[in-house]
C-alpha cells in the first residue's frame, strides 16, 4: 500500500488493501501516514457480507477517481 501510495505521488489519495490467507480476507486503508484496518474478519462462508466489503471498497475508489478527474477538468 506505501508503494501503491508512493507511485501516485498523491499521499492524501486514500488506498485501500484487501488481503486474504484463503479462508479469511481483510480491509484496510491508507491515507498519508494514517493506516486503518478494519477489524472485521470476512469468510466466504458468508458471501453477502464478503461481497458487501469489497463493493464498499470498489465504490469508494470510483468516488476518489470522479473527483479527481473533476478536479483536473476544472484546472
Amino acid at each position: 500500500m506505501i508503494a501503491a501510495q508512493r507511485l501516485n505521488e498523491n499521499p492524501q489519495m486514500i488506498v485501500f488493501g484487501i488481503v486474504s490467507n484463503g479462508a479469511i480476507w481483510q480491509f484496510g486503508k491508507l491515507k498519508a501516514d494514517t493506516f486503518t484496518r478494519n477489524i472485521t474478519l470476512y469468510s466466504i462462508q458468508e458471501l453477502d457480507k464478503f461481497f458487501a466489503a469489497v463493493n464498499y471498497i470498489f465504490q469508494q475508489c470510483e468516488v476518489q477517481l470522479d473527483e479527481k478527474i473533476a478536479c483536473q477538468i476544472l484546472n
